[in-house]
């Protein structure tokens, strides 16, 4: 019997908690949270993934109006007057080039630029004694100090 009365009790408890489910309140909707702002919405890993939008296709291109005929062409740029010094130095294959005090000059571009060399005779300009390679361009303005054909090291200083 007593394990009856027991039972009752229990199952009266258990009907208790479940019969005013209902009647609980509902809470309250979230204000806006005052670092994110809105309520924060979360997706479970799971869920289905929304389709994207597709999107829209771009527009043909419109071919651009030719000039109308009243507009004016463009003018052409003056030609630039070269000295004959940078005439006859580009008809060679050289550079007319700032030499450093303001000046211009025809600037010669080796062909054995880096190769290893002992004088200046091996070289098609100088050969560089501290590198012992031969120099990129000739002349080569400033001081260096060269290889000179017997082997000798000397300084040379062109402006």
């Amino acid at each position: 019997m007593l394990q009856r009365a027991l039972a009752f009790l229990l199952i009266l408890a258990l009907a208790g908690c479940t019969l005013g489910a209902g009647l609980a309140k509902k809470p309250a909707p979230q204000a806006d949270n005052p670092i994110t702002g809105a309520a924060i919405a979360t997706t479970a890993l799971d869920a289905p993934k929304p389709e994207a939008a597709k999107p829209e296709a771009a527009p043909p291109v419109q071919p651009t109006p030719t000039t109308p005929a009243t507009a004016k062409p463009a003018e052409p740029e003056p030609a630039i007057s070269l000295p004959p010094e940078a005439l006859a130095c580009a008809k060679k294959g050289d550079k007319w080039l700032s030499s450093g005090k303001g000046t211009m000059s025809c600037v010669h571009f080796t062909k054995d630029s880096g190769k290893t060399c002992s004088k200046q005779s091996q070289c098609e300009g100088y050969c560089l004694a501290r590198s012992g390679t031969c120099a990129p361009v000739t002349p080569m303005f400033g001081c260096n100090e060269i290889l000179q054909n017997d082997g000798v090291r000397s300084t040379i200083c062109l402006d």
